[in-house]
């Protein structure tokens, strides 16, 4: 249930000549810029991507952006979804750690949360033409060796609606009517899902199997839970606390939309069901390694740790 981590890109800055002929169109950076001015990007295509070359080691101290080469496309706007895919490599010495383009294509709305979690890359994205190669990289706490992200936009197209809480209300006429996941229990008391046939809401479902009497939680606390997560298209587990025995601690603050606004308000002690559409989960087609798609939780949670 953690969420996948974010770039924060501060100081929205002008960069001038960062590699390949750009035409009149933008160069954008932000953050220490000045560690991408050598990253040159040749060759690749939307199914083979580029070579990418620097002068290594890049001094990586903060988050920075720049606009490599820019598209020949149109430019993009605030509220699209942007798909692109993106090859990844090793800050200190250039050598390829992977890269997407065997795979579906990534997505990333630009919508006010990406605004409000990683508002610089947010601006880097906005006015940025479709075809542009943009270098980013950051300093992530424990990931050795530190990245250099290359990212080629393939195209921009109006992000659907923004998922919001379903009403309590439409909660119980869901449950009603037979629209809503339901639970058994094996010998290790670990919970078995049951999915209906039908399509998930596109909005966040929060129903409360079993109210607990304990601690009113929020979104800054630190919780123990136990939980177990499926996708909602075929069924398949893809987390579960349950076989450590133990139940995990995490901060609200850490984990995906879905679970920060759908267990803040909630009482320790609480059993809880979370139908948590792709927006508010790890996406679809979510990075690699983490479920796509509607996800459905079953959530214990157990004790409030801390409150940060």
């Amino acid at each position: 249930m953690r969420k996948a981590l974010t770039l924060a890109l501060p100081v929205l800055l002008v960069l001038s000549a960062c590699g390949g002929d750009t035409g009149d169109a933008e160069l954008k950076t932000a953050g220490d810029a000045a560690i991408l001015e050598s990253v040159r990007v040749e060759g690749g295509s939307d199914e083979e991507a580029p070579e990418v070359t620097f002068e290594s080691p890049l001094d990586v101290t903060g988050p920075a952006a720049a606009t490599i080469t820019a598209g020949d496309g149109e430019p993009i706007a605030d509220g699209d979804r942007v798909s692109f895919h993106l090859v990844g490599l090793n800050a200190e010495d250039g050598s390829v750690l992977g890269d997407t383009y065997s795979a579906e294509p990534q997505t990333l709305d630009l919508i006010e949360k990406l605004q409000e979690d990683d508002p610089e890359l947010y601006e880097v994205l906005v006015g940025t033409t479709i075809g542009s190669q943009i270098a980013y990289t950051n300093v992530i706490e424990g990931q050795e060796p530190q990245q250099l992200i290359v990212m080629q936009v393939l195209s921009a197209e109006a992000a659907p609606p923004v998922p919001e809480v379903l009403s309590p209300e439409a909660v119980e006429e869901l449950d009603a009517d037979g629209q809503l996941p339901t639970f058994t229990f094996d010998d290790d008391d670990a919970p078995v899902i049951e999915i209906p046939d039908n399509e998930p809401s596109d909005d966040l479902v929060i129903k409360v199997l079993e109210a607990g009497d304990g601690e009113v939680i929020t979104e800054e606390d630190t919780i123990a839970a136990n939980y177990a997560g499926w996708r909602w298209e075929d069924g398949e587990q893809f987390d579960s606390s349950y076989p450590g025995g133990e139940p995990i601690e995490f901060p609200l603050s850490g984990v995906i939309e879905g679970w920060t606004k759908g267990l803040a308000g909630q009482t320790v002690g609480s059993k809880v069901l979370l139908v948590i559409p792709a927006p508010m989960g790890y996406g679809d087609p979510a990075p690699e390694g983490r479920p796509s798609g509607t996800l459905a939780f079953y959530v214990e949670i157990v004790e409030k740790v801390t409150a940060e």
